[in-house]
């Protein structure tokens, strides 16, 4: 019995459906990116506008004219703003090393040692990332005139150092090192200290490098800090940029808005630099932590 030839069917053409959720992400996105970059235009076209056009109504997105020289008057002016943006550099840079240093060690202990008391700890030092520096600053005042350093770069750089959210960071770290890696260097021999620095912590570089962006930035005493260098900082030369931002605003904020906004540019030149060369690191960093070992 002979059988027929079954041709094989050819599918059905489907119309391609339009992504409309892509779609709607993308314009949400999108307007979210404007809105989030929209400011820093704003700060640089305003940087090179003349002072006849600063307050245009409407405003111009595009300046008339390039004043080129607002550069140059926010650099030379009445404050050392050079001098105060080495002093923040400074202060950043040591503080950022100090607590790439101190909350990795703490970080590792909270995560795989044993110790008395660890979880309660542990929970007082979570329980501090919910008060705000405002609360602790007196007393962190005499602290630093007791030890000679108010009106100097140590009186941020020491506070700095004991970071509860970066302990906190790297304690999240440790925990994805496989315990058996950590368990064959005690095997082989390896003591606490030595499987610290040999073992765990070339596992975990890319949190090193996250901590590092995120305590440069974020820290309360260093880079983007306020509150605390108006306290401790008394002079122009001592000042860091964020204070000198403010003294060239002038009284009653009668200071010309364009210098100031270029030297604001100035200012946010280093941390974007900062973030777009560490910002691998940063996501490796994320996509780390999100695997348990």
């Amino acid at each position: 019995m002979s059988s027929a030839a079954v041709l094989p069917s050819r599918p059905r053409s489907r119309r391609r459906r339009f992504p409309v959720g892509s779609a709607v992400a993308v314009v949400i996105l999108s307007l979210g990116g404007i809105g989030m970059i929209a400011p820093f235009l704003w700060m640089i076209v305003t940087a090179l506008k003349s002072p006849e056009h600063l307050f245009d109504v409407p405003p111009n997105w595009i300046p008339l004219e390039f004043e080129w020289d607002n550069f140059w008057k926010a650099v030379n002016g009445p404050l050392p703003l050079l001098r105060n943006l080495f002093n923040s550099t400074f202060i950043a840079v040591v503080g950022t090393l100090g607590i790439l240093i101190t909350a990795p060690m703490a970080g590792y202990a909270f995560a795989r040692l044993q110790f008395r008391g660890q979880n309660a700890i542990f929970l007082g030092l979570l329980a501090s990332l919910m008060v705000p520096v405002q609360v602790t600053i007196i007393p962190l005042f005499l602290i630093m005139r007791n030890l000679g350093v108010i009106n100097t770069p140590w009186s941020l750089i020491l506070p700095a150092l004991t970071w509860a959210f970066g302990v906190f960071l790297m304690r999240q770290f440790f925990l994805t090192v496989p315990k058996e890696i950590l368990e064959a260097a005690r095997i082989d021999g390896a003591g606490p200290w030595k499987t610290y620095r040999l073992v765990a912590l070339p596992l975990v570089k890319n949190g090193l490098s996250a901590l590092g962006v995120i305590a440069f930035l974020n820290n309360p005493y260093l880079w983007n800090a306020y509150f605390a260098p108006s306290i401790f900082l008394n002079s122009q030369d001592t000042a860091t940029l964020p204070l000198a931002l403010v003294l060239m605003q002038g009284p009653f904020s009668t200071g010309q808005m364009n210098v100031v906004m270029a030297a604001t540019t100035l200012a946010v030149l280093p941390a974007l630099i900062v973030f777009l060369v560490a910002q691998r690191w940063i996501i490796a960093s994320l996509t780390q932590s999100g695997v348990k070992g």
